[in-house]
């Protein structure tokens, strides 16, 4: 019979779909052979005779071999599952062609070692449980607390999932305006439907850069224009993004469908984005929606995208973004049982905790993007492996998870530690100090001392014009800023710490300066509480309202402003230095300040010389920042016991520093009588008071310059005090006058008697301690005419007289010390000690003293003879200082 080409062709296809054949043994083809002999009830009778055997090999590839061969769609379908046994299911009886050796009244009896079993504890998803009162209580599933502990636990300590670094919340222009941010948000979020967020991070990217006609836009911080250096080359000013709502209005259909050809649906998403461009420009004043209702009104935006945006854009969780992720991962779980992602959302928001609305999406998102896929679940990698909590959990997978030890064998990470212990930690590490740190010069520090001492006295002394402090600069090396690099959940953990105790300060002499501020400080602002800024040209001049480097610098400090304004709401305080001597230019800076968070110090400097026209404005705008600028009710203080009224007075008039006192012996109940509204000579500096700049970066005390400062505490008149009332006036005299030590600094006498004549004489009956100091700057007397030291001395005889007449001898104290004539002519030292025996024998008519003591820097063995005039023999035998009392050794051999 011929065999035609249609047959033969479905032969070879056939031939190609069987499985090939395997080698077979003699014993195993008999079996094979009679196969087709055995009795089947589906026979019918029918015997097929039995071919006689090839010789040829290849007979059994022919179409004809009794070999079963496989369907195409045997191929094509999943092979099927096994069927379940019960556990009371007979095992499978097998049969044995040997005989029995048993007989058949022999039993065998085997011993089975029965175990209680564990009962199962029962998963409980959340249910509805009326109460007696007929109210309604949605309870939580069983064990759901300690699954979302482990999982949260799991997601911080790796935290590598897309939505970490290219989440919807995370694709907004860092240099963009507030605006501008939450509209790139709200478009991330359309663009994130049905799409991978890889592919949406690109898409975005391209918007930011690619959306507009032309280079992207400054940003406002570098519109300021500035003259060039030549010495330095500016720094790259940053460009804003062009995904804004102008540009989508503008920007056509097409144009922008081939910007996001990447995600999926792009062609309906572009038709949503147009039209809700139009809504928000009409409808919303160019923004976007504040609540979620008015969200879910804007073409394609949903439930989850509205929630999501609430709580990225405006920082309000007023649900929950539940996305497929969340909705099959809670299913898996056994929380509830719901067909929707909208019906998860309604089931979680009745019983999760409000404060876990706005981490839960990111939280399963990143589980489900690594761990718990949609197709082929790598429970070997999860954390609830082998814990029971996971009742969807493939088991007999073996554990794969070597990033994430047991807590027992890991122990307490960094992030478990107490508040304390993270300080000592981040202290040992450099990373928290007591000086300032300059961020401006804090990449060129190259100091590499271990062991630091940047201590700051409590009283600091001044040099030159008294700006510039003693203190030595500080020893710290270089901040380890690659510490921050360690993780995500390591840095957030350290900014509140890093921000909030350490003390900053920036120059800004040009745009760039504000520009490296920013990248600097911009991730980290939100918790900076100290901060110092330098204003000004960076050759010192005086800040003008001229065009160039003065317009520049004027409008960085408004964007400076404005950005304290927006990002820096833990700000407290804060000092300003900038040189300025019009009245025009202070108060277009202070002005600019207006937006400034409400400070708890605040310091400002304009200038080392007395401006008093500006001072008013300084201290007005400290008052505001400080919000003591307002009328307020007068404080209850005669309603408090006497014994308190008197300790606060003691703390107003008495422990206030004397800025004219030198601050190497300090005792802070000295006041030296003098004309302090002559200018201070650059010879005798100031002394800071240590606490007017609450960063202690430079002096911002009241006396001799242009500056005020909430915190400062030198000491000031006492005459408002003795004007509140007369019961007032008698508390405060008395502690004032009985308490402090008053020094005159100068050694004219006439200059004595007129500063004495300005206090009445119910004052002078209260003074306990005198003390007249002799500078080293007079070699002579300092009254110059006919016979000098017969006038100087007839002078000191008038002033000892009014000391008998108006001073209680008995209670006072008298102080004399002179300060030699070191570093001056050597042949005035005997003509001057000459004087001094002089006038110190003349003394003895103040008989009586409570007290009398002298300090001589150039003869040392006359003070006591000068004493015992004076004293008599009470003076024998006291101890006595080997150094002057509140003027140091230090000025011993200046």
């Amino acid at each position: 019979m011929r065999t035609s080409r249609a047959s033969k062709q479905i032969e070879k296809v056939f031939q190609t779909l069987s499985p090939p054949v395997r080698r077979q043994t003699r014993s195993s083809s008999n079996p094979n052979a009679l196969r087709s002999f055995a009795y089947t009830d589906g026979s019918n009778g029918h015997v097929e005779p039995k071919l006689p055997p090839s010789d040829d090999d290849t007979s059994s590839l022919s179409s004809l071999s009794s070999v079963n061969t496989v369907d195409i769609e045997d191929i094509m379908e999943p092979p099927a599952k096994r069927r379940k046994r019960t556990v009371n299911a007979p095992p499978p009886r097998r049969t044995s062609s040997r005989p029995s050796a048993k007989g058949p009244d022999r039993t065998v009896e085997k011993a089975v070692k029965t175990e209680p079993v564990a009962q199962k504890t029962r998963r409980v998803p959340a249910r509805k449980i009326k109460n007696e009162d007929g109210s309604i209580k949605v309870e939580p599933p069983s064990n759901w607390d300690t699954i979302y502990a482990t999982v949260k636990r799991m997601r911080e300590a790796n935290p590598t999932a897309p939505v970490d670094t290219m989440g919807c919340a995370e694709l907004y222009w860092r240099a963009s305006s507030l605006r501008d941010r939450r509209f790139q948000t709200l478009i991330a979020l359309m663009l994130s439907s049905q799409t991978k967020d890889t592919v949406t991070a690109v898409a975005m990217q391209r918007l930011h850069t690619e959306l507009g006609d032309g280079e992207p836009p400054l940003v406002k911080t570098s519109v300021i224009k500035e003259e060039t250096d030549d010495s330095s080359q500016p720094a790259k000013p940053p460009r804003d993004s062009t995904l804004n709502l102008e540009n989508i209005l503008v920007v056509s259909p097409e144009r922008l469908n081939e910007l996001i050809r990447t995600v999926g649906f792009h062609n309906n998403k572009t038709k949503y984005i147009k039209a809700a461009a139009v809504i928000l420009r009409d409808q919303y004043h160019g923004d976007i929606p504040s609540t979620a209702e008015e969200l879910m009104k804007l073409p394609g935006v949903g439930p989850k995208m509205a929630y999501l945006c609430m709580s990225a854009a405006w920082g309000k969780h007023e649900g929950i973004g539940v996305d497929v992720h969340v909705h099959r991962i809670t299913n898996l779980w056994g929380w509830h049982q719901t067909k929707t992602p909208e019906d998860t959302r309604k089931a979680l928001q009745s019983w999760l905790p409000k404060d876990k609305w706005h981490e839960i999406n990111k939280l399963l998102v990143g589980l489900g993007q690594t761990v718990c896929l949609p197709v082929g679940r790598k429970c070997g990698n999860c954390e609830l492996a082998g814990t029971k909590l996971c009742k969807s959990e493939i088991k007999g997978l073996g554990s794969k998870r070597k990033d994430f030890p047991k807590e027992e064998s890991l122990g307490k990470t960094f992030l478990d530690l107490p508040e304390t212990v993270k300080r000592r930690i981040l202290e040992y590490a450099g990373l928290l100090r007591p000086c300032l740190i300059n961020i401006t010069k804090e990449h060129t520090r190259r100091t590499l001392a271990i062991a630091t001492d940047c201590t700051r006295g409590p009283i600091r002394e001044t040099k030159g014009s008294w700006i510039a402090f003693v203190d030595r600069a500080c020893t710290h090396p270089q901040l380890p800023t690659a510490v921050f690099q360690t993780s995500r959940a390591v840095r957030d953990e350290i900014a509140p710490m890093f921000f909030g105790l350490n003390k900053f300060s920036a120059t800004l002499y040009k745009k760039a300066d504000l520009y490296k501020f920013s990248c600097a400080m911009l991730w980290g602002l939100e918790h900076l509480k100290y901060l110092h800024i330098d204003l000004g040209p960076s050759d010192k001049r005086f800040l003008k309202l001229n065009q160039g480097i003065h317009r520049v610098i004027i409008n960085m400090w408004a964007a400076f402003c404005s950005l304290a304004a927006q990002r820096m709401p833990s700000l407290t305080c804060f000092s300003l230095k900038c040189r300025v001597k019009d009245l025009e230019v202070a108060t277009r800076l202070m002005c600019a300040m207006d937006p400034f968070p409400t400070l708890s110090q605040c310091a400002i400097h304009f200038s080392q010389y007395q401006e008093n026209d500006i001072r008013p404005v300084a201290k007005r705008s400290c008052l505001r920042l400080t919000d003591n600028l307002g009328a307020r009710p007068p404080f209850p203080f005669l309603r408090l016991p006497k014994e308190v009224q008197l300790l606060i007075l003691e703390q107003l008039l008495i422990n206030r520093p004397d800025p004219y006192v030198v601050a190497s012996e300090y005792r802070r109940n000295i006041i030296t009588l003098q004309d302090r509204r002559r200018q201070r000579p650059t010879i005798y500096p100031l002394t800071c008071c240590g606490t007017c700049s609450p960063l202690r970066t430079t002096c911002f005390c009241y006396s001799r310059q242009t500056a005020f400062s909430t915190s400062c505490s030198c000491f000031s008149s006492p005459t408002p005090y003795f004007l509140v009332s007369r019961g007032f006036y008698r508390d405060a005299r008395r502690v004032f006058f009985s308490k402090n030590n008053f020094a005159f600094t100068d050694e004219d006498p006439d200059l004595v008697m007129r500063l004495l004549n300005s206090i009445p004489t119910s004052s002078f009956m209260q003074i306990r301690h005198l003390t007249f100091k002799f500078p080293s700057t007079f070699r002579t007397p300092a009254r110059y005419a006919h016979r000098v030291e017969d006038a100087a001395l007839l002078s000191w005889a008038v002033l000892r007289r009014f000391i008998r007449e108006h001073f209680d001898i008995s209670r006072l104290s008298l102080m004399i010390i002179d300060m030699g004539t070191k570093n001056q002519n050597p042949m005035a030292t005997p003509n001057r000690n000459k004087y001094l025996r002089k006038l110190l024998r003349a003394f003895a008519d103040l008989r009586g003293l409570k007290d009398f003591r002298v300090y001589l820097a150039d003869e040392r063995l006359f003070e006591k003879d000068a004493e015992r005039a004076v004293l008599g023999s009470a003076c024998i035998g006291r101890s006595k200082p080997s150094h002057m009392p509140f003027i140091g050794k230090k000025h011993l051999t200046a």
